[in-house]
């Protein structure tokens, strides 16, 4: 079977501001796994083409669902087109979900890392890309944030790091309390 665009627009569909909660709980996965192995690579060749005009993080993150080593290089040059640390951080984190220890993925992160300005509480989720690497070195840099003036970003850094069991806390928590 021919993949078509019909298809790519189901499995990256384009949401608009009206309906953009409807994208963050959006799962293309159902529509992966009905895909043989032959439509996988004709989609991951189309993603890749997509990427180059598109900055949406589904285009990515899908590519990391369908195991496409071979987007690495094209993720890497999208990256070094961006211009937001944010962006090139969770792109990054994509790289390196792909190959993990990927040592340029982990540089670009780290040194995006180190030009983060919070100016949004929201923003502190960027530590939970930030933790994927397994780094040392962001993890030490991870902690200067613990005490943060925004409660958000000190929150996820702590969680991020597991700073005095908060995760554990967190998902003990969370998923043992009957939730009605």
């Amino acid at each position: 079977m021919k993949v078509d665009q019909k298809l790519i627009e189901q499995i990256i569909p384009k949401f608009s501001s009206a309906n953009w909660k409807e994208s963050q709980w959006f799962d293309n996965s159902s529509i992966l796994q009905k895909l043989s192995s032959e439509e996988l690579k004709q989609v991951e060749k189309l993603l890749i083409e997509k990427m180059e005009d598109d900055d949406d993080q589904l285009i990515p993150e899908t590519l990391v669902k369908i195991q496409s080593t071979d987007s690495v290089p094209f993720i890497l040059k999208k990256i070094l087109l961006m211009d937001d640390p944010f962006e090139k951080i969770a792109w990054a984190s994509f790289m390196n979900d792909l190959i993990e220890g990927h040592a340029e993925a982990e540089e670009i992160a780290f040194s995006e890392f180190q030009k983060l300005e919070f100016i949004y509480e929201i923003q502190g989720s960027i530590f939970m890309s930030l933790v994927k690497f397994r780094s040392q070195r962001i993890n030490d840099h991870i902690k200067t944030f613990i005490n943060h003036k925004y409660s958000l970003v000190a929150y996820h850094a702590k969680l991020a790091i597991n700073y005095k069991g908060i995760s554990d806390d967190y998902y003990k928590n969370y998923y043992d309390k009957k939730r009605w």
